[in-house]
């Protein structure tokens, strides 16, 4: 019997605020492709603004190092901006077939001492279709990459 499961990545923004971080996901995501035109090939609104709840966005990208062709359709869940959360739930699209569900939660909490630094949070939960669905690694290393490539954006514009 399948259950919820959660796999998380945290990446530490030097020099780059939590603020920052957190209000690019939140506003420019859709901004992405041309910032990673390797892995991420378009991105359309197809309900609401983009950037609150009940948004629903159409991503194109290539997933991992075999480059696999993904479409994903992913609705923002909640928004919480005090504490710099986001909730991106996949709703179709070609991991439908192998997970029940897939949410991605994003927060950007400043490190004590250095608010000029974030650590990020990527928590993935999720709930495989039956137990020979293998642990969704490869989109959590996608995380990690597409987590490093806003921050290291970020760091580029503030120089």
């Amino acid at each position: 019997m399948a259950q919820i499961q959660r796999q998380r990545v945290e990446v530490q923004a030097k020099n780059c605020s939590a603020d920052k971080v957190y209000g690019f996901v939140k506003d420019t995501m859709t901004k992405l492709p041309p910032i990673l035109p390797q892995t991420h090939k378009s991105v359309q609104i197809l309900a609401g603004d983009g950037k609150s709840v009940g948004s629903v966005r159409l991503w194109k990208f290539l997933l991992g190092n075999s480059g696999v062709p993904m479409t994903v359709k992913e609705k923002i869940r909640a928004v919480d901006d005090e504490s710099r959360t986001i909730t991106f739930g996949i709703i179709d699209g070609d991991v439908m077939p192998l997970y029940k569900t897939f949410e991605f939660t994003m927060s950007a909490t400043p490190i004590m001492g250095d608010d000029q630094s974030c650590l990020v949070t990527c928590t993935l939960e999720y709930e495989k279709q039956n137990d020979d669905v293998p642990a969704p690694n490869e989109y959590m290393e996608f995380t990690n990459y597409v987590t490093k490539g806003i921050v290291n954006h970020l760091l580029i514009r503030k120089a």
